[in-house]
């Protein structure tokens, strides 16, 4: 995780400082008292959140992935309350690496795979070299080519996300993305497994 509400030590403030000014708290105590020195139970508001879900949309995380294949990039950048900033394919060189997934190696496809793979990047980059620009050269490339992407979203929205993504009908590619996603936020969130339990729940 490259980032998080720039400026607070701890990012459930900001979810208890929503409902106290949904509650016309803030007047009585004023702003610094809630971002400084409110000692509450800051993990209860940050569950309660779960109720006014609005209150989680001020906590924005920002993510750099590398490494994911274009095919769960894909299923990614539907999700539409995120920002996402990708590697360009029309403006510069595609590396080599890519994705295999586990149930290809398992049916005895790696070795055939591997080389058909080889080859596309192979044609790639004869045709790069010989003028073809990388936005055309780029169609002979798998899915399976790998990508890096800055994406921004808000708690409520990753909380979405994490509730669709995690479900056993999911890609196995996106999940494993996704739970290495949760792991990061625990640093700065520790409630955050609490609380996508509690959501999805609450999507149901």
């Amino acid at each position: 995780m490259l980032s998080w509400n720039p400026g607070l030590m701890d990012v459930r403030r900001l979810v208890m400082l929503g409902f106290k000014i949904s509650a016309g708290k803030v007047r009585e105590r004023g702003l610094e008292y809630y971002l400084n020195e409110y000692e509450g139970d800051l993990s209860r508001w940050m569950l309660e959140g779960v109720k006014y879900p609005s209150v989680l949309e001020h906590v924005v995380f920002t993510f750099y992935i590398d490494g994911i294949s274009r095919v769960t990039s894909h299923q990614l950048v539907r999700h539409r309350l995120a920002s996402y900033t990708q590697e360009s394919q029309r403006y510069s060189a595609v590396s080599r690496g890519y994705v295999m997934p586990q149930s290809v190696k398992d049916k005895g496809f790696e070795e055939k795979f591997t080389r058909i793979v080889k080859e596309s990047y192979d044609l790639y980059n004869e045709m790069v070299a010989a003028g073809v620009p990388y936005e055309d050269a780029r169609y002979i490339l798998p899915q399976a080519v790998t990508t890096a992407l800055m994406m921004t979203v808000n708690l409520r929205e990753f909380l979405h996300i994490a509730c669709l993504r995690l479900s056993k009908e999911a890609q196995w590619e996106i999940r494993d993305l996704i739970s290495k996603m949760i792991d990061e936020v625990s640093k700065v969130l520790p409630e955050i497994k609490e609380l996508i339990d509690s959501y999805c729940g609450v999507e149901k």
